[in-house]
């Protein structure tokens, strides 16, 4: 179990430099102290944040004054972290493998205890924010149950519970007692139309609302929200409708599916929804339900893990009022630039385009030396007046490795954008491609680093050429 505690630090180091002072009136007591025990307060704070429950048990030992860290830190702290992991029987014997199960739930007992002294020892009257990441058992739901009952009578603001979902746990003990919540993130918790329900009856200040992984809902609706500004849907595998009703400070919804979801109907009243964000792994998914919320907002993220979505983003209808596109490919093959172009015609206000290409396949020093610079980077490249991608002003380009479908890729966009203004190519970090353990068997070049940063400079050449007012920044 891991405590981690971010303590308010003007009240916890009052009280413990009132204590530290009178201990260090005896000469022969702070003889015997240890050494670290002799730092400043606040770097003894610090070190105590950082220690696991276990760990701080142990210092507690080493001095009365840790003990004192201890108990002081865990009174004052706004903000509790719980996280509660089981040790994994995959590589046990079959013959070793019941001791073994015992003597992991004899360990999972004590933590259990360890969190009930800790709960008891914090005596605000309030608490922030409460996390409980816990790998138990179904007959441990009571604990949970328990936790969380401390939790709401601190009248906590923000929660984070994650439990995994073969544990079955009913979640409707938070939507009926959390009224001061306003932050919620739910992961593996299998929830119900009725949960959504009470908890923005029960909870009229949620501002957030995070879910994760519940793959028995198959309709989210939400009649009153009036708080709500962030919605984050990922991995709900049953999730064909979303109705959103009276949700008038709603900006933000975020919706990642790993397996294939298509949504039968979407309805959302949100009058200041202004951002949406899709990551989409299978091919099966359509914008179609989408396309009325579409034609709302000024920025739209999709992040595509999948080739086949390629056709179906020229599909989405005119976006009016799109300013910003961020478009990320990330295991998957580059989109093709008619796609593209077809998608800033739709969009014919956007101001910002950006991409992180994550699609290398392959080291970046295969496809780069300094003769195929000379070879593939055309000598003259001029801007096609033709188009319709006259208001794009910014063009973001992060993890630059220097690879030939990078520099064809932007060059091609920049021929298109005439008003361009600002370009920023930010180069791939170098950690990356020096993982000989991730490029196992791959012929690594020694200049790569200088290759990349000179394939990025010469492009920086060629873009000017192109647009000798736009600023190239390059990092």
């Amino acid at each position: 179990m891991a405590l981690k505690i971010h303590p308010n630090k003007h009240i916890l180091l009052k009280r413990l430099m009132l204590k530290k002072g009178k201990t260090m009136q005896n000469k022969e007591e702070i003889d015997k102290e240890d050494i670290i025990s002799k730092l400043p307060a606040e770097i003894l704070v610090s070190i105590m944040c950082m220690l696991r429950t276990e760990e701080a048990a142990k210092m507690s030992v080493v001095s009365r004054l840790w003990r004192r860290i201890w108990i002081t830190t865990i009174r004052v702290t706004p903000r509790l972290t719980i996280f509660l992991e089981r040790e994994s029987v995959a590589d046990i014997a079959p013959c070793d493998l019941s001791k073994k199960i015992r003597d992991i739930n004899k360990k999972m007992s004590r933590k259990i205890i360890e969190v009930y002294r800790v709960l008891k020892l914090h005596k605000a009257p309030t608490l922030y924010e409460f996390s409980l990441m816990a790998d138990l058992t179904y007959k441990d739901c009571h604990h949970i149950d328990a936790w969380l009952d401390f939790a709401a009578k601190k009248h906590v603001q923000k929660l984070v519970l994650d439990i995994p979902s073969v544990m079955v746990y009913d979640a409707m003990f938070v939507a009926n007692n959390f009224h001061s919540l306003r932050d919620l993130t739910m992961e593996g918790i299998s929830v119900t139309e009725n949960f959504i329900d009470r908890l923005f009856s029960n909870s009229p200040f949620l501002e957030r609302f995070v879910l994760l992984a519940s793959n028995k809902l198959d309709r989210l609706s939400i009649a009153f929200a009036p708080n709500l500004k962030y919605l984050q849907i990922e991995s709900s595998e049953r999730l064909q409708h979303l109705q959103i009703s009276s949700a008038e400070n709603l900006n933000t919804i975020i919706i990642k599916f790993i397996d294939e979801v298509n949504f039968e109907s979407v309805n959302i009243s949100a009058p200041n929804l202004s951002h949406i964000s899709f990551a989409i792994f299978d091919d099966g998914f359509k914008f179609d339900s989408f396309v009325t919320v579409l034609n709302q907002i000024k920025r739209l993220a999709i992040e595509v893990y999948t080739d086949a979505i390629s056709a179906q983003l020229p599909q989405i209808l005119k976006l009016s009022k799109l300013e910003h596109l961020e478009l990320t490919l990330g295991h998957c093959s580059i989109i093709p630039f008619h796609c593209l172009l077809d998608i800033l015609k739709a969009a014919p206000f956007s101001i910002t385009f950006s991409s992180q290409d994550q699609a290398v396949l392959a080291h970046p020093a295969k496809d780069n030396a300094l003769k195929w610079l000379d070879m593939h980077i055309p000598k003259e490249v001029e801007v096609n007046q033709n188009h319709s991608c006259q208001c794009l002003k910014v063009v973001k380009w992060g993890v630059f490795a220097g690879c030939q479908s990078e520099v064809e890729f932007l060059l091609h966009l920049l021929e298109y954008a005439v008003s361009v203004e600002k370009i920023f190519i930010e180069l791939m970090d170098l950690s990356y491609w020096r993982d000989r353990e991730h490029w196992r068997g791959c012929n690594y070049d020694d200049q790569y680093e200088e290759l990349c940063v000179e394939c990025a400079r010469l492009l920086r050449t060629k873009i000017l050429q192109m647009h000798p007012r736009a600023e190239v920044i390059i990092t």
